[in-house]
Order: C-alpha cells, then sequence, then structure tokens
C-alpha cells in the first residue's frame, strides 16, 4: 500500500464502519426524550429569536427545565425549520455527527500513534456499541457535540505543542466553547490538556517554561469557562449539577459513602459496558441497580477496578504514555457522570460513556499493537484476526442495537426485557401504555414498578395520574397522598391532585393543596389553581374575591 492510498484508505474505511454502524436509525421516529426536548417543545420549533436559546434551559419549564444546552437547542431548531419537523432530518444530522466524530478520533489518534495505530482506536470507536444509544436517539446530539470538536481540538493542541506554531489556541478555545454550550461535561477539556502534558507532551523544558508556553491557551479557556458560568447562572441560579439528583438518592435521602459505595457496585458493569457490551439497556436502576448502605466487602470489585485503573494510569506514564493518556482520559471525562464529586441525574447511562470511550479506544490501540509486535508468524495472525473479529462483533451488535430504538412501543418493551428488575423500566413502558390507552397494561406495568422500588414518588404520580385520567379519582388520592409525602415539593400531579380532591368534594385539602401547588407545581398550572382556591372557598362559604381569569 503506498503513502498516498494509506492517506485516504485509513479515514475513509472508519467513515464507512462509522456510517454503517448508524445509518439504519435513518428511518426511526421521535424517541424517548426526543418527544419532550424536540417534538412536543414548541421553543425549538422556529429560529425566530434564536438568541433567547442562550437564556433558556435545556428541558422546557413544564418537563423540568433542567439543563443548559443552548448550541445544542439551536442545533435542533435549524433541524426542525429545514425538514418540517421531519424525523428523517434529525437522524440524518446524528449520522453525519457520528461520522464526523469518529473521523475526529482518527485525526486526533494520528497525532499519538502510527497511522495503523489511530485506524483502530478510531475503528474501534467507530462501532462500539455502547455509542448506539447516542447515534439512534436525537438528543444525542449533545454527546457528539462535545465529543467531536474535543477531539479535534486535543488534535489541535497536540501538533501545536509539537510544532510550536500556528494559530490553534484560538480555535482550540472556540472549539472549547461549542462543546461547552452543548453539554455540561465538557468542562473537562482543561484536565485533558493537562493529562496530556504530564504523559504525551514530549517538552524537554522546565515545567515553568512550559507553563508559560500554555498559559494564553488557559487564560482564553478560563474566560470561555467562567463566560458560561455566567450566562448558565442565570438561567440556572439555584442549580449547580445541571440536574436534579437521581431518584434513588433523594428520596432514600443517600449521604456520599451510601452513593459511591452503590456505584462502587455499578463500576465492573461499567467496565464490561467498556470491553464489550455484551448486555446493553436504556435504562439502568434499582433493583437491577444495587443500592449500597455505604463502603464495604461488597463494594471490593469496583474499588480494585477503580485502584488498579489508577496505578496503571501512572506506572504506564514512561512505558506507555499513549495508553496512560487513554486511561487518564477515561478517569477525567467519566468523572463528571460518575457520582462521585456529585450527585447526578443517573446511576449508569449509556450515552455518559460515549465521550470516555475515546481514552478505552486508546489504551485498546496500543495494547493491540504491542501483542502484534510481540508476535511472530501465527501468533501474529491470531492477533489480526481477533481484531478482525471483534470489529465485526460489535459493528454487527451496533447495527442490531440500532433497531430497538425504531420508536417508543420497541424501545419500552425491549428495555422491559433488556432489564426486567429495573423499575424504571416497568415505570416508562407504563407510561407509553397509558399514552396508547392500554390502560389495564398500563396500570400493571405502573403497580410492578412501584412494587420494584415504592420510593420514586414520580412514579407513583404516574399510576395516580393515570386513573385521573381514566375517571378513577377515589383510587388515585392515596397515590398522589403518599407522593407527597415522599417528597413535599414535588411538581408533577399537583393539579391531578386538586381536581381529585374536589371532584370528591374534599373542599378545605382541595383549597390547602392548590396553594401548595402554586407554592411547588409548574408555573403555568397557577391560573387553574387559582381558580381551584376559588371554587374551594365558594363550597367552603368563605369571602370570595374576584373570579380568577381561566
Amino acid at each position: 500500500m503506498t503513502e498516498r492510498t494509506r492517506r485516504w484508505l485509513l479515514p475513509a474505511t472508519v467513515a464507512l464502519l462509522a456510517l454503517v454502524a448508524c445509518v439504519t436509525s435513518i428511518g426511526h421516529d421521535f424517541t424517548y426524550d426526543d418527544r419532550y426536548v424536540i417534538m412536543m417543545n414548541a421553543r425549538v420549533h422556529s429560529l425566530r429569536g434564536f438568541w433567547r436559546f442562550f437564556a433558556q434551559s435545556y428541558w422546557p419549564p413544564k418537563f423540568g427545565g433542567d439543563g443548559y444546552r443552548p448550541m445544542v437547542i439551536l442545533l435542533f431548531a435549524v433541524q426542525w425549520v429545514v425538514g418540517g419537523g421531519a424525523a428523517w432530518v434529525f437522524h440524518l444530522v446524528n449520522i453525519l455527527l457520528a461520522v464526523a466524530t469518529a473521523l475526529g478520533v482518527y485525526w486526533m489518534a494520528l497525532a499519538l500513534l502510527p497511522p495503523i495505530g489511530a485506524w483502530l482506536a478510531a475503528a474501534l470507536f467507530a462501532v462500539h456499541p455502547v455509542h448506539v444509544e447516542v447515534t439512534g436517539n436525537m438528543v444525542g446530539q449533545a454527546e457528539l457535540l462535545v465529543a467531536l470538536p474535543l477531539a479535534v481540538a486535543m488534535g489541535l493542541y497536540l501538533r501545536w505543542r509539537r510544532d510550536h506554531a500556528g494559530r490553534a489556541p484560538v480555535v482550540i478555545t472556540l472549539l472549547y466553547a461549542v462543546g461547552l454550550f452543548s453539554k455540561e461535561h465538557a468542562l473537562v477539556f482543561p484536565l485533558l490538556l493537562v493529562a496530556a502534558e504530564w504523559t504525551v507532551i514530549e517538552d524537554e523544558r522546565p515545567w515553568r517554561a512550559r507553563v508559560v508556553a500554555v498559559r494564553p491557551l488557559f487564560l482564553a479557556l478560563v474566560a470561555v469557562t467562567l463566560g458560561w458560568v455566567a450566562l448558565r447562572a442565570r438561567v440556572m441560579p439555584d442549580d449547580f449539577a445541571g440536574f436534579a439528583p437521581y431518584a434513588a438518592f433523594r428520596f432514600l435521602n443517600m449521604g456520599p459513602a451510601a452513593r459511591i459505595g452503590t456505584m462502587m457496585h455499578e463500576f465492573p458493569r461499567i467496565a464490561q459496558l467498556m470491553l464489550f457490551p455484551t448486555r446493553l439497556s436504556a435504562d439502568y436502576s434499582p433493583n437491577d441497580v444495587i443500592i449500597a448502605n455505604g463502603i464495604g466487602v461488597d463494594e471490593l470489585p469496583g474499588i480494585l477496578i477503580v485502584l488498579c485503573t489508577l496505578v496503571l494510569a501512572v506506572m504506564l506514564r514512561r512505558r506507555a504514555p499513549v495508553a496512560s493518556f487513554g486511561l487518564l482520559w477515561f478517569i477525567i471525562a467519566y468523572g463528571p457522570v460518575s457520582n462521585i464529586l456529585v450527585a447526578t441525574g443517573i446511576v449508569t447511562a449509556e450515552r455518559t460513556l460515549f465521550l470516555p470511550s475515546v481514552g478505552i479506544v486508546l489504551v485498546a490501540a496500543v495494547t493491540i499493537r504491542y501483542l502484534f509486535d510481540g508476535a511472530e508468524g501465527n501468533g501474529r495472525t491470531l492477533v489480526t484476526a481477533a481484531t478482525a473479529a471483534l470489529l465485526v462483533l460489535g459493528l454487527g451488535k451496533s447495527i442490531v442495537r440500532q433497531r430497538v430504538w425504531h420508536d417508543n412501543d420497541i424501545l419500552f418493551d425491549q428495555t422491559v426485557k433488556d432489564a426486567p428488575l429495573s423499575y424504571r423500566a416497568h415505570l416508562l413502558r407504563g407510561r407509553n401504555l397509558a399514552v396508547k390507552k392500554r390502560l389495564r397494561e398500563a396500570e400493571a406495568e405502573l403497580r410492578h414498578a412501584i412494587r420494584l422500588f415504592p420510593y420514586d414518588a414520580g412514579a407513583t404520580v404516574d399510576v395516580a395520574e393515570a386513573y385521573r385520567r381514566s375517571g378513577f379519582c377515589k383510587p388515585a388520592i392515596p397515590l398522589y397522598e403518599w407522593s407527597f409525602a415522599i417528597d413535599s415539593t414535588l411538581r408533577d400531579g399537583r393539579l391531578g391532585y386538586v381536581y381529585c380532591l374536589s371532584v370528591v368534594e374534599r373542599w378545605q385539602d382541595t383549597r390547602q393543596q392548590a396553594l401548595a401547588g402554586m407554592r411547588y407545581g409548574f408555573p403555568w398550572e397557577g391560573k387553574w389553581l387559582r381558580n381551584a382556591v376559588f371554587v374551594a372557598d365558594s363550597a367552603l362559604g368563605r369571602p370570595l374575591r374576584k373570579r380568577p381569569p381561566i
């Protein structure tokens, strides 16, 4: 193979692998969170006043108002306007971004490894089955809009530090801004640069001289970060993490030790998902996830995985700096969503492994090259065959898994099969069945979810809401009461609870809960709750003010 042929053939095959892994998603519907963030979100259906996206939350207020990702919302709006709301446009953009990200990983890896090594890393990244949740789900564009610019920015940084020339810092800063305003975990990028300096950057100068060389870039990154923090603080002044902590963390009042212990139980699964995911799921929740009381002997496997990863990252710094960098990339990129530093909105989610997996494929590429170089004859043939089999199996599993994300019916039915012990799997299927008016099946699924994990107030509210929509307020009321006893500040279901109390003519409770709803419920419910207070006052014979308009 000539150098010229290799120069275009290697990236072309990476692009082809990435394309084949996700191209079947082109005919899929709006699925799971896509329906709330895109299809039912009027804000992204027009580009009129698009600059306001930078002063709005990611999730619509009526669905919680969590997160700050204005670049993603802007891209969604462009796609909606261009395609008239057609789902295939969003999936096409997902596919193009997935191919571009695989090529970005290849280009970054070229600054660290020989061409074949870079190809191995990018090819493994392109076919990794754990990425299907990102590429098959429209809201996965947030992950893509972080991984793509950060991979390219890292590639630029590595070449800039090697060649000591060019205007790379300006482009790197812009790419970092795109990633940061796309999803919060892009904040890790400066730490990734520090990891690169410690492992793969070859610079014989003293550390003080090296700091002086990169100081303008890091100051620019700090300025972008401070600007992002200031804008985000105006949108979400009381929320540091960006999302409400996961239900188990909130409703069980779990402290840091219990939360970290729970994740120690999960780390063996995270390792398995990274190395080769034999079982994938759209949800990981209790009882599929073991909730720990603290950190003890049962958490020892996870503790050993964490310690071994850290020790290997340090030990390989001199012997295999790229592998050391890859392990540090994984540690740093997974840190914000690991529940170790802060409580996040999930325990485990495959989409959160997209950026961390860049580090894992770098380690895999180094390992394969080491095994190949150390083998002879049949040994090299065996390593080549094993690598080819890994790529084929990954590609095949990715193609098959894409079908699961076709629509909500298929997704939620499959999630119950993938994780039968996960209460949220049954909760999500029950919600979907209720939307389909399959009320008897919905009730069975929702009640099963509550039996599996009776501490999620949102789940019991869902059952109560299903009863209320079907005209059965009497069985709904005890479920509402249970839900708000678990979490007195819960927003969901406030209006339905007040309505049911009025139906059974519990007027004092109607008035009290309507006032509580105005305090804790969604702002758009305010006029209905004020009217409920008026009706309750009328029934109780209290002095009346003017009836509020509806």
